[in-house]
């Protein structure tokens, strides 16, 4: 049975993941050991993440391992492939490998460029990612307009359950894009939301809570109208949106 990681104090957690690159990933030149077990909250849920740096490896990968009881998730690159997922993180906005290197404490063998690397991810945190032009913009808010409409009708309760789902990262991904802020995933979203502003934040929460808790649609299409309203608002008519002219395939010649 693993242990649970929340069990386990920052410098065990770090002593640990140093037998653990030593048993799993002897090659390498040092990892960075991130996530809410080295920021002290983690839950029985939790395991150990971890970025690991080779000199050179033929393509990145992910691999999770159990290891002395407690579950490590390793992200495994070179400092090329690195790269790569920055730029990644930077044109998603979701800051991901980005957030857990420069929040991350160094373990490994040879962490000389380990210093090097963080400041490249802590100013890419610090810088935000790129604004939202404003073809993405109206992509967005007709999206997110589309399944308002569907909520708005009579529905099953499992069908307004998978809209609302939908409408819950599609919504709080705009509400922090469209302001220049980093979105987040999952458990993450609300959190980056009222980071951003708590009381935004707690209106989104109760908005969905009126959803998912209730099966009160009434709020949350308020709150959404509003979230959309200095942006012009819900969009439908006089949408439009170009493929690009390489999307085709068409017939050879016969």
């Amino acid at each position: 049975m693993a242990l649970v990681a929340g069990n386990l104090s920052r410098e065990q957690a770090l002593s640990l993941t140093e037998r653990f690159l030593k048993v799993h990933f002897a090659d390498a030149d040092f990892a960075f050991a991130a996530g809410s077990t080295m920021r002290g909250t983690a839950t029985p849920s939790s395991d150990i993440d971890l970025v690991v740096i080779h000199s050179s490896l033929p393509h990145a990968h992910r691999e999770s391992q159990i290891f002395e009881g407690v579950p490590f998730e390793a992200f495994v690159h070179d400092e090329g492939s690195f790269r790569w997922f920055l730029e990644a993180d930077v044109q998603a906005g979701l800051p991901t490998l980005i957030r857990m290197v420069a929040e991350g404490v160094v373990a490994g063998p040879r962490p000389q460029r380990a210093e090097a690397l963080r400041r490249e991810a802590k100013t890419l945190l610090d810088k935000g990612p790129p604004p939202l032009d404003r073809e993405t913009l109206n992509r967005k808010r007709y999206v997110i307009s589309s399944m308002l409409a569907d909520l708005g009708d009579e529905r099953p309760d499992f069908e307004r359950v998978a809209i609302g789902a939908a409408l819950y990262t599609a919504l709080g991904d705009f509400i922090l894009r469209s302001n220049g802020h980093w979105c987040g995933s999952g458990k993450w979203l609300l959190r980056q939301v009222t980071t951003f502003d708590a009381t935004l934040g707690g209106a989104f929460a109760a908005a969905f809570d009126a959803l998912f808790r209730e099966g009160e649609a009434g709020p949350l299409l308020d709150f959404a109208e509003q979230v959309l309203a200095p942006y012009g608002g819900l969009l439908f008519d006089g949408y439009r949106a170009d493929a690009p002219a390489t999307w085709r395939q068409d017939k050879p010649d016969v």
